[in-house]
């Protein structure tokens, strides 16, 4: 599979970097799945007092993920053009799970893609 994104200077005021597309992808296309790492309850309390915090995803019972690969670059639109949706593998540890990130419609070469944080990620 040819890679279609990159990682570059984001166009949302003070936000870092964001990921684009460096190719056009259609509306349904799996943009990347990324491996994560799991975070148990305590490791989360010290991530999240660290800059690794503001790249984490919540994750069950008071943990967190982080995504490897750009996983953990996307950044948050409330019209988003991908989402995220967490793939369990049934009968493996939870460190085998996967994010997987897919267009919700066609994106244009250029353009960043951005995933919806959901409600609740900004009552924190």
């Amino acid at each position: 599979m040819r890679n279609k994104i990159t990682v570059k200077k984001s166009k949302i005021k003070d936000a870092g970097r964001g990921v684009f597309a460096t190719d056009e992808i259609k509306k349904g296309e799996v943009i990347e799945i990324c491996p994560v790492l799991i975070f148990n309850k305590k490791d989360s309390e010290n991530v999240m007092q660290t800059l690794m915090g503001e790249y984490v995803y919540a994750y069950e019972r008071s943990k967190t993920m982080f995504a490897l690969g750009y996983g953990s670059l996307y950044n948050h639109n409330n019209a988003a053009n991908a989402k995220y949706e967490l793939i369990e593998h049934e009968g493996l540890p939870e460190q085998r799970n996967e994010l997987c990130i897919t267009s919700l419609k066609h994106i244009e070469k250029g353009e960043e893609i951005y995933i919806n944080y959901g409600k609740d990620h900004f009552a924190a």
